[in-house]
């Protein structure tokens, strides 16, 4: 595993800052940033996407996964490109080794931002910490705490385990007995975590949440709330199997 740079870890803070205060959105209505069209370009617009839109899905075929299936190599810039099994692939970045190599990707990634050739032939530099995840050897990894970790569930609900930064330090707000411009403290913590493919979200794997998960589920939700606390806190990574197996995840080939 990489060593855990200062960038690496203000990036990934920035990251939860943005998820939790909501700083990165897209305006509604009248406010900045707004989408604002007249509606009868709309009126046009709507039918020549459903005509040239809908015939490309209906080409893709999708298939339910199942262990063996091929994920095809490459980085994943959003979880839609996971979801659609369309990274883009190795042949497509510009990087000085060989392609070949089975840690091609690993070492594109490693450094703090890497180059690819997209659609119309034009090179895009890209942040690795802004790379969702990528596919290489049937494995697949997700960008999250302080590096990529190898998805070990895919499903519905995907589990993996990451290293997440945690600063350390008096908590009292109103007594710091450091030195003024003293560098932060971190611990590293193991964490288990979840990725909720319906909602894009990534969160612990807890009774709390995976209790959230299966309310969607009547049959499931009723056998797991009917368990006591010890019992539910034993039988998550049944339910999530149960919940997999009864909610299949389906992907392009």
């Amino acid at each position: 595993m990489k060593p855990f740079g200062k960038e690496k870890i203000d990036s990934y803070f920035r990251k939860m800052q943005s998820k939790i205060y909501g700083i990165r959105y897209k305006g509604i209505g009248r406010r900045k940033g707004a989408f604002s069209c007249n509606p009868l370009c709309l009126l046009v617009s709507i039918p020549v996407f459903l005509y040239t839109f809908i015939p490309l899905l209906a080409q893709q075929k999708a298939v339910q996964y199942a262990g063996g299936f091929e994920f095809k190599e490459g980085i994943y810039l959003s979880i839609r490109d996971f979801r659609n099994n369309a990274p883009i692939p190795p042949s497509k970045i510009v990087f000085s080794s060989n392609k070949n190599d089975k840690d091609f990707l690993k070492y594109v990634l490693d450094k703090t931002t890497f180059t690819y050739i997209d659609s119309s032939g034009k090179e895009q530099q890209i942040k690795t910490d802004a790379a969702w995840g990528y596919s290489s050897n049937e494995t697949v990894y997700i960008n999250h705490g302080t590096d990529f970790n190898r998805v070990t569930v895919i499903g519905s609900v995907c589990h993996f385990v990451a290293t997440i930064p945690m600063k350390t330090g008096v908590s009292d707000p109103f007594y710091n007995n450091r030195n003024f411009g003293d560098p932060d403290h971190f611990t590293y913590v193991s964490e288990q975590l979840i990725i909720d493919l319906e909602s894009g979200k990534v969160l612990t794997f807890n009774v709390e949440n995976m209790e959230a998960l299966l309310s969607r589920d009547e049959v499931l939700y009723k056998e797991f709330t009917s368990l006591k606390k010890k019992q539910k806190r034993n039988s998550i990574f049944l339910y999530l199997r149960k919940y997999n197996e009864k909610h299949p995840v389906y992907f392009p080939e």
